[in-house]
């Protein structure tokens, strides 16, 4: 498969190359019902046979299933037969990488892979599918195995398609990288602990073990030590359904009432959680840890903790001072579930009422919100770069001190930091120590991040370049940033460059 010289040249620089049916309605009604069993609050709502999965929750909450139908969640993971779950393209598709090919294919019994080193050939059925809209990876066994492990290759479309995993997890090194070697590591050691439903059991039993793996609800009850594999057989749905948030709701489909709080014996020392469901979805540790049992994920983080890239929001914003619930932002039913932002901004005065008028946005920042000072965008994502979730001061003395990325300077990439010191002192009465500027020195701070030594603080300065008039003047520092060694890098900075340039 050929692709255009500007769709690949951050692939190349890199190193690589790369039907609805109808139904009649019914002509006579369903039966009746039978009259719900009335089950009280206290039957285990954490084990397999405490499952009913979607469909069932839609027949009293069609609204919502309708919602969670559409959105991203419901397509974490997918069966690679489901209609419309494979995106990257398997019309024979060949990424030519590192002197071996990876050819992309489909035959009448699903999609391939096969990576081709010489005469090492490697071939995989792909099974399911991790992502969606911004990076679909895939899942396959390889011929004469049974084992699911995760493929090299992932379909990232900003990045013109086919692309390494090198290129977009930065975890890994490409010099042990090697896509022509067959995978060995089982795929239900990582990715459908967050990108599927199964019984929360599981996920207690996972906490409980010696590596003590939970940052949810799970972390506050214990049992019998469990493994650190999914067990696949045991999932309610292939991605994140209703009851990988609600739990189990066999006992409330027959009456009961809901309760969001795992029915399981507590840990020692577990902090006492509200009793009703009202009190749970007002309460900011419940609704925060649900989400946390997936928004928890490991990144590179500043001294201070706050994370630079996404999946750890939920860590971000419990080691914040605000309290804020995640649910203030975000609504887990819709289709996208990024956060409104005036929704967001309105969560702000809920609480800082004296920051609502106009006059508190300070000299010259009219169009400024509580976000941009307090949430900046120092997150990568998948294909863009979002706001951090550790909700903080942008004058923490000592990030400034290490010249890590601030919020004034996000925008103001052309001013010093000595200028930075006296605008925080003349307009917001915040007086930092002048010991601060020996960390930058007389240059612009944009310059001074692009030339960091911390990879994340260079992708940081670049994105701030690419949403600023002043990103032109910054094109040759950034293309510098093409030859960087670390393939994520060079794929990111290709991405600033594309932004500014269009």
């Amino acid at each position: 498969m050929a692709y255009s010289g500007d769709r690949m040249r951050a692939l190349a620089l890199s190193g690589w190359l790369v039907a609805a049916a109808c139904s009649q309605a019914p002509t006579t009604p369903p039966p009746a019902k039978a009259p719900a069993r009335a089950v009280p609050i206290g039957e285990s709502n954490i084990a397999p046979a405490d499952y009913v999965g979607p469909d069932a929750c839609g027949e009293c909450h069609p609204t919502q299933h309708a919602l969670w139908s559409a959105s991203l969640h419901r397509v974490m993971n997918a069966q690679a037969g489901d209609p419309g779950a494979v995106v990257g393209d398997f019309s024979g598709a060949v990424v030519k990488y590192r002197g071996g090919e990876v050819h992309f294919d489909r035959d009448l019994s699903g999609y391939l892979v096969r990576t081709k080193l010489g005469d090492s050939e490697v071939t995989y059925r792909v099974t399911r599918t991790i992502g969606h809209r911004g990076l679909q990876e895939y899942v396959g066994v390889e011929q004469g195995r049974t084992e699911e492990v995760r493929l090299p290759f992932g379909w990232w479309p900003r990045a013109g398609g086919w692309s390494p995993q090198v290129a977009f997890d930065p975890w890994l090194d490409e010099a042990s990288f090697d896509p022509f070697a067959p995978v060995r590591e089982p795929w239900a050691e990582r990715c459908p602990w967050c990108h599927s439903t199964y019984p929360f059991a599981q996920r207690i039993a996972r906490a409980s073990g010696p590596r003590a793996v939970g940052h949810g609800l799970e972390q506050y009850f214990e049992t019998a030590p469990g493994s650190d594999r999914l067990a696949v057989a045991e999932q309610v749905t292939t991605g994140i359904s209703c009851e990988s948030c609600h739990l189990g709701g066999r006992a409330h489909a027959a009456g009961a009432g809901i309760t969001a709080v795992p029915q399981a014996p507590r840990r020692e020392g577990a902090p006492s959680l509200p009793a009703t469901f009202a009190e749970q979805r007002a309460d900011a540790t419940v609704v925060n840890t649900i989400c946390a049992q997936c928004h928890s994920g490991p990144s590179p983080r500043l001294s201070d903790g706050t994370a630079l890239r996404n999946s750890s929001e939920a860590l971000d914003l419990a080691a914040s001072s605000c309290k804020a619930k995640c649910t203030d932002c975000h609504d887990p039913h819709v289709a996208d579930s990024r956060g409104d932002e005036a929704k967001a901004v309105k969560a702000c005065i809920g609480c800082h009422e004296t920051f609502a008028a106009p006059e508190h946005a300070g000299q010259g920042h009219a169009t400024t919100t509580c976000l941009d000072c307090h949430m900046p965008k120092l997150v990568m994502g998948i294909d863009r770069y979002v706001r951090t979730h550790r909700i903080s001061s942008p004058t923490n003395a000592a990030l400034l001190t290490e010249g890590a990325p601030n919020a004034c300077n996000l925008c103001h990439l052309d001013r010093p930091i000595a200028w930075t010191l006296d605008e925080l002192r003349a307009g917001w009465s915040v007086r930092l120590p002048a010991s601060i500027e020996g960390a930058y020195g007389d240059a612009a701070v944009g310059d001074v991040w692009l030339a960091s030594k911390t990879p994340a603080i260079r992708l940081v300065a670049a994105h701030a370049y690419a949403r600023s008039p002043l990103g032109r003047y910054a094109l040759d520092a950034l293309r510098r940033g093409l030859t960087d060694p670390l393939p994520y890098v060079r794929a990111w900075m290709q991405f600033a460059l594309d932004e500014i340039e269009r």
